[in-house]
């Protein structure tokens, strides 16, 4: 559910953006369509890769990883299908296509950052509320509990280390001052 969330913003965002740039309605909404379907269905690949514990709940890497393959993916089937639907030809994108596959292969990485953090936000409303009957998102919502506890000790451990260090410069002023007395 999450990645098809994403994939519908996605999708009114990409038609929306050709409606203000003032193509037809129809237009828009074929772009639109055209790059939120492959985004969804490839989000929700990465969701099954968290669901079936192939990649760790809350880490980056494995989400860049993910979108530094698909998210070109997806642009290059926007070009094409949008190429397709306007033209009637199938059609790949102007220029060089491992250019094309570069470039949207660097943006991913701020693709990834946003879908890892709206994929975690979304994610953490739904899977408690499905994890009664469905053992992969029990198995999500049970690694998210992991995370939460390593982070909190984590935290924990930090805060501790700050009050020591408080206390331990306290007793030098302490001394300090006496050894100056004395």
């Amino acid at each position: 559910m999450p990645a098809y969330v994403i994939g519908a913003v996605v999708a009114l965002a990409a038609g929306g953006l050709a409606a203000f740039a003032g193509q037809p309605s129809g237009w828009a909404v074929i772009t639109g369509l055209a790059l939120g379907v492959p985004i969804a269905l490839l989000g929700a690949g990465y969701t099954a890769l968290v669901a079936l514990q192939k990649a760790p709940v809350g880490v980056f890497a494995p989400a860049a990883a993910w979108w530094f393959l698909a998210f070109p993916a997806a642009m290059l089937v926007h070009a094409a299908v949008t190429e397709w639907v306007f033209t009637g030809g199938p059609g790949l994108p102007a220029g060089p296509l491992w250019q094309f596959l570069a470039y949207n292969a660097l943006i991913s990485m701020g693709f990834a950052i946003g879908f890892l953090w709206s994929h975690e936000y979304l994610g953490r409303h739904w899977w408690p509320r499905i994890r009664d009957h469905n053992r992969y998102a029990f198995t999500v919502v049970e690694d998210y509990k992991g995370l939460a506890s390593v982070v909190l000790e984590q935290k924990n451990a930090n805060a501790r280390n700050r009050a020591e260090k408080r206390r331990l410069r306290a007793e030098e002023a302490r001394e300090a001052r006496s050894a100056g007395r004395a």
